[in-house]
């Protein structure tokens, strides 16, 4: 994406930020994101810069230089570093062929990262909604869709609603870590939720710009639970 594009991308963002219908629409999630912020024990920032040195970045496939980050929380969940957030981006979308025009599209992304206790590596992988496929493959060239069921097989419900994404070196890997047993619990409980793991890190990813306090718990606690279930899988003590 050109420097040009980049501006014309802030300028229309300031724009819709600031109309009524937004102003309104933004204090009504940040009055519900800090009251959900204090019954779980985070700290609310609003809104930081992604060049501000005081924070870690919060990366993951939807990192990019035009990203905004609001909404930030910060802390301690059940022994883990957590950090809430909302984040806005427009992605550049790839075009399926040389002669496609190139398309792009607003995100808007409640995401929840939690630092794993594991000091192994663990592999980069993405379980993603088949919905949302552009959009990721726009972040990443050096993953792959991996086609998992060598091991062990799979539900039909989980293959139908996620692509598991790697690279093929570490296939077999990231399938023994997201078991059948794994993914069925994914399939039933992260409704519209994606997840990927990157650098230490578990991201889950929903789309939602002004969600209420019982999304936020569920998503908090999925992504809660899948580092549990990561870190046993690697032998952390939790």
């Amino acid at each position: 994406m050109s420097g040009r594009d980049r501006l014309k991308i802030r300028l229309a963002r300031a724009l819709r930020h600031m109309t009524p219908a937004h102003v309104v629409r933004t204090r009504l999630t940040k009055k519900t994101i800090q009251s959900f912020a204090d019954q779980v024990g985070l700290v609310y920032f609003g809104y930081v810069d992604q060049r501000d040195g005081d924070h870690r970045p919060v990366r993951g496939h939807t990192v990019s230089h035009t990203h905004i980050d609001n909404h930030v929380c910060i802390g301690t969940v059940r022994g883990y570093d957590a950090t809430v957030l909302i984040r806005n981006d427009v992605v550049q979308l790839h075009a399926p062929n040389a002669a496609a025009k190139t398309k792009r599209q607003r995100c808007h992304w409640l995401i929840v990262a939690i630092d794993l206790h594991t000091p192994r590596t663990v592999p980069h992988a993405y379980i993603g909604l088949k919905q949302h496929d552009v959009v990721y493959r726009s972040s990443y060239s050096h993953v792959r869709p991996l086609a998992i069921g060598n091991l062990a097989a799979y539900a039909p419900q989980f293959l139908s609603k996620y692509t598991v994404y790697g690279t093929p070196t570490h296939a077999l890997e990231i399938e023994q870590l997201i078991s059948p047993q794994i993914a069925s619990v994914i399939t039933s409980h992260f409704s519209k939720m994606s997840i990927e793991i990157d650098r230490g890190t578990v991201y889950v990813y929903s789309e939602n710009e002004q969600p209420n306090e019982v999304q936020l718990e569920r998503i908090l606690s999925n992504a809660l639970w899948i580092a549990e279930a990561i870190d046993t899988a690697y032998g952390a003590e939790l």
